[in-house]
């Protein structure tokens, strides 16, 4: 199976620094171009699904991408770590406020990746599309590349609709 991993399109928010977390933040008119050069980018292949966070900013995104060339399934386990109080909050480090108790904890939302993956492993398709959030995807990326250990989430952004594939032989979740 091969995974591409892509971040969804710029948000208003995404240019203030505030942490969006899981609300609701759609796409600015930036987000939406970056989208369209990422179907460019990803043109010369062809997915069996797509999965999506169900939020509008990764939900446009794919949608943009995939121009209806297949199918698009919205998925709780693709959103972005629950930010708790801090939603809507300029941030200039996330490990501030990793002791927040009302902020989702990196075991949830590794759990969350683990499951996705879990689920993903049996469906059968050769070639899927994830479109999600900086924070969730790092921890997808995590258990593909079976890193033991705790995630180090100040390295490994992905930019606004950046993207990674991986061919995975045997997934061990």
């Amino acid at each position: 199976m091969e995974i591409v991993l892509a971040r969804h399109g710029e948000t208003d928010w995404n240019l203030d620094g505030r942490l969006m977390g899981q609300k609701d933040v759609p796409l600015n008119d930036n987000g939406r171009k970056q989208a369209e050069i990422l179907r460019n980018k990803l043109a010369d292949m062809s997915f069996d699904c797509c999965y999506s966070s169900p939020l509008s900013r990764a939900k446009e995104t794919a949608e943009i991408v995939c121009e209806d060339k297949c199918k698009i399934i919205c998925d709780d386990n693709l959103k972005e770590r629950f930010g708790g109080k801090m939603e809507g909050i300029i941030i200039n480090n996330w490990g501030d406020y990793k002791d927040d108790k009302t902020v989702e904890t990196d075991e949830e939302i590794l759990n969350r990746a683990r499951s996705f993956l879990e689920m993903l492993k049996n469906t059968g398709y050769q070639r899927v599309l994830v479109v999600s959030h900086n924070g969730l995807l790092k921890n997808l990326r995590h258990c593909i590349l079976g890193e033991k250990g705790e995630l180090d989430y100040s390295v490994g952004n992905l930019e606004n609709c950046g993207f990674e594939a991986y061919e995975i032989k045997n997934m061990i979740v």
